[in-house]
């Protein structure tokens, strides 16, 4: 029998992920029935409804059915899994460790480390101790790349994240003058291009805001719990952005950017994906000048990448970001 036959009989799939699954399908709101469920892991309607009761009678999770939306959901916020073992300074350790193979790429040492990580997360799966499906929302690396940060923080932040608890600290934006004090309902915790941030409801403002851990000072972690928004995903959080920084709240502004580029610019842009709604067209038959579409709500990255372009990039839309650019191309000129 095949893997894929295995699978549709449902005789791969641990009870236990399967269980973990369904965990995950009722946090994040989307109110699956028995029978939606069991397509999707590709088992039996009996199979999940008896991983169903097993979660309400055994686990005491409080599931529920609700006969007008014909779905499942939880009738109280349920911020820790059952089963959940491994704690936030176990994670921590994990996350650094794999991050810390990076520099280490394609020798002999990262080779012997990447089994031994990889045979020791395995063995914190067949335990059941973390469902690394969440995990993989609250924590990622969007490129390689060490820097020196502080251990201590760090490992509040991650205990934040993962135990939904309440962040107060103070905050510097590069535009300000002073710190001013924040609380954060922190959702997830993210090294993009070496450095680390922290995306979630921003208390004080009343919007989701991402924070650059740099410039968090003071952090202080408090007892108060919160209940995850069923609406965040990670994938939808990026969608709008370049890099970082991303547009905040209902009513983002939404950008078309066409940049023109040429010479080894051309050849360095259309090499690559950079952004998952890029469209590239090539202007001349070889390929030597291009122009490059992007769907953003946000201009900071992208304002700084063409930068690193220089002469080879020329800005056609949207007008807020030809004279963003337009305008640091003059001061960086003056002062030469």
């Amino acid at each position: 029998m095949t893997d894929e036959m295995s699978r549709k009989a449902g005789g791969t799939r641990r009870p236990l992920e399967r269980v973990l699954r369904v965990h995950e399908m009722v946090s994040r709101g989307r109110l699956p029935n028995a029978n939606e469920i069991a397509r999707e892991l590709e088992v039996s309607r009996k199979t999940i409804l008896r991983d169903i009761r097993f979660m309400r009678d055994d686990l005491g999770l409080p599931l529920v059915y609700d006969e007008s939306r014909h779905g499942y959901f939880y009738s109280r916020p349920v911020n820790e899994f059952p089963l959940l073992q491994t704690s936030a300074d176990d994670l921590v350790g994990l996350i650094l460790a794999r991050n810390a193979l990076g520099p280490m790429k394609g020798s002999a040492l990262e080779a012997t480390l990447r089994s031994s990580f990889q045979r020791l997360q395995a063995t914190m799966s067949d335990q059941v101790t973390i469902p690394w499906s969440e995990i993989d929302q609250a924590f990622s690396v969007k490129s390689t790349g060490i820097t020196e940060r502080d251990v201590f923080v760090f490992e509040r932040l991650a205990k934040a994240v993962l135990e939904s608890r309440e962040l107060h600290f103070e905050y510097q934006k590069l535009s300000d003058e002073k710190a001013m004090k924040r609380r954060l309902q922190p959702y997830h915790l993210a090294e993009i291009d070496g450095g680390w941030y922290i995306i979630g409801q921003d208390l004080e403002r009343g919007a989701r805001r991402t924070f650059a851990v740099q410039r968090m000072k003071s952090v202080h972690l408090t007892e108060k719990r919160f209940q995850r928004s069923h609406d965040f995903k990670l994938e939808d959080h990026f969608a709008g952005s370049f890099g970082v920084w991303a547009g905040e709240g209902e009513g983002q502004s939404q950008y078309e950017v066409k940049v023109q580029f040429s010479g080894f610019a051309a050849r360095v842009v259309s090499e690559r994906r950079w952004h998952p709604s890029q469209e590239i067209e090539s202007l001349v038959v070889d390929g030597s000048v291009i122009l490059l579409t992007l769907q953003l709500t946000a201009l900071e990255d992208i304002a700084r990448w063409i930068l690193g372009f220089g002469s080879q990039a020329k800005v056609l839309g949207p007008p807020e970001l030809r004279e963003r650019v337009s305008s640091e191309l003059k001061l960086a000129s003056s002062q030469y």
